[in-house]
Formats: structure tokens, C-alpha cells, sequence
């Protein structure tokens, strides 16, 4: 029996649901099976899949914000900051069997009628461009980071993409080459 309190059970087993076959595919039922909780508890926690489906994308934005702070802070040596963002997501998409970018999958799964999800999702992406900009604030003069910084936030989303659906790194390690040669490194 698991010691974490039923809410946190949901979500942890939810979020791997959710990310091993996609928002979407994922039935209420199939969550609640798998917490081995039962149908009250998931309803006393969360009144419907969409609502779990909201705190899990608010958790994983946080967790992302964090990652993504903690790199600005410490981003090591000019040369190798996109090398090592980009590396820390190939080894992660190649350890969760390629399955990339959770807010991607999951908006690919959801219908145009799914407000709450769908601003999260917008959320971390603006989160996630606004990143790139900053990261590259520290490779290139200011005036081109806004520019620099969203064709790299572009090149990283489509190379992600890719990797899930061609199940190879070399897509993620082009975009870095690409990503490189437009901040004047390597």
C-alpha cells in the first residue's frame, strides 16, 4: 500500500499513465485501477479527468520552471550551455522510451473545448520560449536574443517531436548543431 495521501497517488499515477500512452487514451477508470483507490477517493480528490489533468500540468510546469531556473543560474561555460540543455532532454527522451514533450502529447490529444487545458499548455510554452530567449541572452548581443532565442525554442520543439516519432536522438542533436551555428559556437 502506498504511503503518499490519495491526492498525490492519482497524480503520480496518472502523470505515468498520461505520459506512457497520452492524455487522451487514458481512462478516469484506468487511473483509478491503477492508484488501487477507489471511485470515491478519485472523486473526492479531483471532480473530473479534466481537473487532474490541469494539476498535473500545473505540476510538471512547476517542475520544469525550476529545471529551467536552476540552468539559468548555473548555464556552465558559453560554449557548451545549449550542448548540455540539449543533451539533459535527449538522455531523458531516450530513457522514457521516447515519449517527449508531455504539454505536446497531451495537447495533440484534447479538443479545441478544453479552456482549462489548453491555456496551461499555452502557459508552459510561452514559459518554455521565454527560456530560450534568456538562455540565449547569455550566448549572443541582446538585440538578436529575441529572434536567436525563438528560432532555437523552434528548432528544440520540432527536434522533440521528431525523436518521439522517429524514436532517434539525431533529430534533437541537428537542432543543437543548428541551434550552435546560429549563437556563433562550434
Amino acid at each position: 500500500m502506498s504511503k503518499l495521501p490519495p491526492r498525490e497517488l492519482i497524480l503520480a499515477k496518472a502523470g505515468e499513465l498520461f505520459h506512457l500512452r497520452g492524455y487522451g487514451a487514458v481512462t478516469v477508470e484506468e487511473i483509478i485501477a491503477a492508484s488501487g483507490l477507489s471511485k470515491s477517493a478519485f472523486h473526492q480528490n479531483f471532480s473530473s479527468k479534466a481537473k487532474l489533468g490541469c494539476a498535473w500540468l500545473e505540476r510538471l510546469s512547476k517542475r520544469m520552471s525550476i529545471m529551467h531556473q536552476s540552468f539559468l543560474e548555473k548555464p556552465g561555460e558559453r560554449e557548451r550551455r545549449l550542448r548540455k540543455y540539449f543533451y539533459s532532454m535527449r538522455s531523458w527522451v531516450e530513457a522514457n522510451g521516447y515519449r517527449s514533450c508531455q504539454f505536446a502529447n497531451t495537447a495533440a490529444s484534447i479538443d479545441a473545448n478544453e479552456a482549462e487545458l489548453i491555456h496551461l499548455i499555452d502557459q508552459y510554452k510561452r514559459a518554455q520560449h521565454r527560456f530560450f530567449i534568456e538562455l540565449s541572452k547569455t550566448l549572443v548581443p541582446e538585440k538578436d536574443a529575441q529572434r536567436i532565442g525563438t528560432a532555437i525554442f523552434l528548432l528544440y520543439s520540432g527536434a522533440m517531436t521528431e525523436a518521439q516519432n522517429l524514436k532517434a536522438t539525431w533529430p534533437l542533436d541537428d537542432a543543437l548543431a543548428c541551434a550552435e551555428q546560429l549563437c556563433g559556437i562550434g
